[in-house]
């Protein structure tokens, strides 16, 4: 009597689609409940920052070595805001939803595992971040930016960043003990942004100095 034996399935790879799907329908269903208020504090904070620090003394500053203030400025908003709208969520809310709200415990209970869940929140979260740091950059052609080709690479560049930034948040997240170790990350690079953006060469602030004295 011949046996037969069942064929063989395919071969489960190392992240497999349809688990990355439903993990991102899961975000895109849970984000239209709050998207309001994530969109208006990752693209309005860095947007404030473009137009108080940027060309508020913008009107002090033409030039930075040999570039007009705007695009200075402009440039290291939208870099700002893709690392406003990736890496502090990515921390905060991986760290919510591991510790206490247990969503991934949910999620893991699926056919779906670990690398999977993580590779689908981080690229959700980039998209993010890709979405969010094209605003100051319309904003700044608003305000006189010159338009180039090159910005339609834009959200694709932040793309790349925020999918960086993201995995960082999500590698602090899981190591993190406590919610108060990362409102101290927070509370330290919210301090040092705004400084670190808008540096002067010595020669130039003390010309400054001497045209005001």
């Amino acid at each position: 009597m011949a046996v037969t034996t069942p064929p063989r399935g395919a071969r489960l790879g190392r992240l497999e689609r349809p688990a990355l799907t439903g993990v991102l329908v899961r975000e895109i269903v849970n984000f239209s409940s709050y998207w309001r208020s994530s969109t208006f504090s990752s693209t309005v904070e860095p947007t404030i920052y473009l137009l108080a620090f940027g060309f508020g003394f913008g009107s002090l500053v033409s030039k930075i070595g040999g570039y007009d203030y705007v695009e200075f400025v402009g440039t290291g908003t939208v870099a700002t805001a893709v690392l406003f709208s990736s890496a502090f969520p990515a921390m905060f809310g991986t760290f919510v939803k591991y510790q206490f709200q247990r969503t991934y415990d949910a999620i893991l209970a699926a056919p779906v595992d670990t690398e999977e869940l993580v590779t689908a929140e981080a690229l959700w979260i980039a998209t993010r971040a890709g979405i969010y740091g094209c605003v100051p950059m319309l904003v700044a052609l608003a305000f006189g930016l010159d338009p180039a080709w090159g910005m339609l690479t834009v959200p694709g560049i932040a793309f790349l960043a925020g999918f960086g930034w993201a995995c960082f948040g999500i590698s602090v997240a899981g190591y993190a003990t406590s919610i108060e170790i990362q409102l101290h990350r927070q509370r330290r690079s919210h301090a040092t942004v705004p400084r670190c953006r808008h540096v002067l060469p010595v020669e130039r602030a003390a010309a400054m100095g001497t045209d005001r004295g």
